[in-house]
């Protein structure tokens, strides 16, 4: 059985894994054929983005206070 996770651990994994999302789109955007498909993943990962700023502002205001 795994061992839990502390809040901190849990945060940084959550900031890797919308990291890892973005990407994946990214990757995924420059395979594909046409350009709907194309912008779609790059507006994906544009979202991730997004996601992975806001946690990452909000980690380092929780764990980072003096920075």
């Amino acid at each position: 059985m795994a061992a839990a996770m502390t809040l901190e651990e849990s945060w940084r994994l959550a900031i890797e894994k919308e990291r890892e999302s973005r990407e994946l789109y990214l990757h995924l955007a420059s395979m594909a054929d046409d350009s709907a498909t194309k912008n779609l993943f790059r507006f994906l990962a544009s979202e991730e983005e997004k996601h992975e700023r806001m946690l990452q502002d909000e980690f380092d205001r929780a764990f980072m206070p003096d920075m």
